[in-house]
């Protein structure tokens, strides 16, 4: 075998290997890239998961549950486009029937009140998860800008509510102890984050009957202020009268 052959076949040979390499390492990489968008959609789709059930019954509007189970669907048609498991395509058959469920389902403008502080946080948190993949699916243009302003304001509201729900006990809590000046702090409190959202006067009628029920407190706390004022001054005149000194005995002294 001549020289030239045999520099040949080394050269295809080094070819073959270095093709081969380029090959494995192209599908090692299309696998790294395909295992990290399999991750990244299985926590999108729990993410999505969390806010479909960890919502209290009746609390998201219908709008807002087709939205967010329209999204998980899309994901998990995604992650069986990737990894064709059983367990994907019952996940994406799960989320097409609950869709389903969802757009059949009437429009309810009726709210759910939350009176646990605990869960009122966490679904705060929630609220705020949903408000920003809104603005992302704004950004990314697959919904556009009214529907972006629609849904975004249907999460506000439920901030809002959110917001005045944790201060309906302390107000109740502080009309049994007597303290209407507390309720009335608690009052206000709530008529101003409801006024920062109020461009359309949505809440015109929730604020003109606190504010009603703010002047029949301020009545009956200068009526108990005025009371105590008064118990107050009967008490220092007590103390007055028995502070006196007693002449009596000089009185006497003299009788005798």
């Amino acid at each position: 075998m001549s020289t030239t052959v045999i520099v040949a076949a080394i050269a295809i040979g080094l070819f073959i290997l270095v093709a081969i390499a380029i090959t494995i390492q192209t599908i090692d990489k299309n696998n790294k890239e395909k295992r990290r968008l399999e991750s990244a959609l299985k926590a999108r789709s729990r993410n999505f998961d969390y806010m479909l059930d960890g919502f209290p019954e009746g609390f998201l509007s219908r709008d807002l549950q087709v939205l967010v189970c329209t999204c998980l669907e899309e994901v998990y048609s995604q992650l069986v486009q990737i990894n064709p498991t059983k367990g994907y395509k019952d996940s994406l058959a799960r989320a097409r029937q609950r869709l389903a469920e969802y757009k059949a389902k009437k429009a309810n403008d009726k709210t759910v009140t939350l009176t646990d502080a605990v869960q009122i946080k966490e679904i705060q948190k929630m609220l705020g998860g949903l408000y920003n993949f809104i603005s992302k699916l704004a950004a990314s243009k697959r919904i556009n800008a009214k529907e972006a302003m629609i849904y975004g304001k249907q999460v506000r509201r439920l901030m809002v509510q959110t917001s005045t729900d944790v201060l309906v006990e302390p107000i109740k809590e502080a009309m049994q102890q007597g303290k209407p000046r507390l309720a009335i702090h608690y009052l206000h409190m709530a008529n101003e984050k409801m006024s920062k959202e109020n461009d359309d006067g949505f809440y015109n009628d929730r604020i003109a009957k606190q504010t009603s029920r703010i002047a029949e407190l301020e009545e009956q706390a200068t009526g108990l202020e005025s009371s105590a004022k008064e118990r107050k001054q009967e008490a220092a005149a007590e103390w007055d009268e028995l502070d006196k000194p007693d002449d009596s005995w000089k009185k006497k002294a003299v009788y005798d």
